[in-house]
């Protein structure tokens, strides 16, 4: 089956064990950037400080996820007009292994794996979405619209392609490229060989490995 990644993101978290979490969903996805397999589903969670009237510095651990930043000290006026309440927000990464269950509403999970620092070789969806996909001799294609999920093995297979030159040639509906491992993803561009510019499709089924 495959789904987007905007299939997944902003979905309730329900836990096998505790059932919904209190205002729990996914924030973003966090893929390899070798293998493009799944590797975690991340929630930041928002908290009170215990601070109140004072501005706290941020602590590292909490603020960068990867190809993204959370703010982790976020102060809110309170009703009285004359104090702040600084909010610490954490983020938790959930192994896709612990994922059960996506429906329309909700990803069921089993545990909660909290981490304090991120997997060094992944990639964030977010970090991925409306970055421009170049050839390597500097050719665009076009940008990022959303990834494509083949959630039976929980892998990153696709890109939908939107904008540019490349991926308007075609059509004006949105395009697909399958993602190989000769192409480089960062947080900035992603690259991939000269001859990928031919290999846009209008199917997205067409992005699966056969």
């Amino acid at each position: 089956m495959l789904i987007f990644g905007k299939d997944i993101l902003k979905k309730k978290i329900v836990s096998s064990e505790y059932g919904e979490l209190d205002n729990h969903e996914v924030d973003d996805i966090l893929l390899s950037k070798k293998t493009y397999d799944l590797e975690y589903l991340i929630y930041v969670e928002k908290r009170p400080d215990d601070h109140v009237g004072e501005k706290m510095d941020a602590p590292d651990d909490v603020v960068y996820s990867v190809g993204g930043q959370f703010d982790s000290n976020r102060s809110a006026e309170t009703s009285g007009g004359s104090n702040f309440k600084n909010y610490i927000k954490e983020t938790y990464y959930i192994p896709f292994s612990d994922v059960n269950e996506l429906s329309d509403d909700m990803v069921r999970i089993s545990g909660i794996d909290q981490q304090s620092h991120d997997p060094i070789d992944s990639i964030s969806a977010d970090a991925i979405i409306k970055q421009k996909v170049k050839t390597t001799s500097g050719e665009t294609i076009g940008k990022v619209k959303d990834i494509v999920i083949d959630w039976e093995t929980r892998r990153v297979v696709g890109l939908s392609i939107s904008e540019g030159f490349w991926a308007k040639l075609m059509s004006d509906t949105n395009k697909y490229l399958r993602l190989e491992e000769n192409m480089t993803l960062t947080a900035e561009e992603i690259i991939v060989p000269d001859h990928m510019k031919d290999h846009l499709v209008e199917d997205v089924e067409e992005v699966v490995p056969h």
